[in-house]
């Protein structure tokens, strides 16, 4: 009896080596099915209105006969990214058995800055979309007082240390304005003074705001604050007050 016992537990032994080899053995199988039938044939894109479908898979890198398994989706992103600046966001999804759809979501220029020498247009995410001239840069909001660092198109926005302002918090700020609406009646944006960032607005406001300040709910005063006023009335909108509620105009002096 003791032998048989013995005799039962190198067997046991045995199929416990023997499970994990079949389970990577079948794995193994299942990959190389996976790599071996999966081709991409037909590559569809999804949400560009400024860039052809033709220019955004040229960038992509991808060919037919590329396999859908292995694709490298986050290096697919970054090429896009890169070579087409006003695309913000990627998405590729294979769609088996032999689709690849990339999603674009393209972006507008939001305003223009100084660096290396010209001017350069920017989106609202802080991405550097392309060099300008100054009859373009014009039609957007000049930012003045800090110069871009190192400018280059795709590339981040970025500031000198030494700035008045940081660059996330100026790419707040164009969010803000953006998502509230009032971007378009932005002229300027002055960030000379070391102690509050100057708006021009509407043509007819200069609006005085704290580098620090809470731009979402500065900008709804500020909003809030014109409405109030006659379509006449130009002036200072000063924000800086102890009160964070306060907005005091002062008027032009005729």
């Amino acid at each position: 009896m003791p032998k048989k016992r013995k005799k039962r537990r190198r067997r046991g032994g045995l199929g416990r080596l023997l499970r994990p080899l079949s389970l990577l053995l079948a794995a193994g199988v299942v990959v190389a099915a996976l790599t071996m039938f999966f081709k991409v044939e037909t590559i569809q894109v999804t949400g560009a209105s400024r860039y052809q479908a033709a220019d955004i898979i040229a960038a992509s890198g991808v060919e037919p006969g590329d396999n859908l398994v292995l694709l490298d989706r986050y290096r697919v992103s970054q090429r896009i990214y890169t070579a087409l600046p006003y695309v913000t966001d990627v998405q590729p999804r294979p769609k088996f058995p032999s689709t690849l759809e990339i999603e674009v979501t393209e972006t507008r220029a939001a305003a223009a800055i100084q660096g290396a020498g010209g001017w350069w247009l920017l989106s609202t995410g802080g991405k550097i979309l392309e060099a300008a001239d100054g009859s373009l840069a014009a039609e957007y909001p000049q930012i003045t007082g800090v110069q871009a660092e190192d400018p280059a198109v795709s590339a981040a926005l970025a500031l000198p240390e030494d700035s008045t302002i940081t660059a996330s918090r100026l790419q707040e700020l164009l969010a803000v304005l953006d998502a509230q609406e009032a971007l378009p009646l932005v002229n300027s944006i002055d960030c000379t003074s070391p102690r509050e960032l100057v708006l021009r607005y509407d043509g007819r406001f200069r609006v005085e705001l704290f580098y620090d300040a809470d731009f979402d709910f500065k900008i709804t005063c500020l909003l809030s604050a014109v409405d109030k006023l006659e379509p006449n009335q130009k002036g200072t909108l000063r924000m800086t007050m102890s009160d964070d509620y306060e907005v005091r105009f002062i008027p032009d002096k005729e």
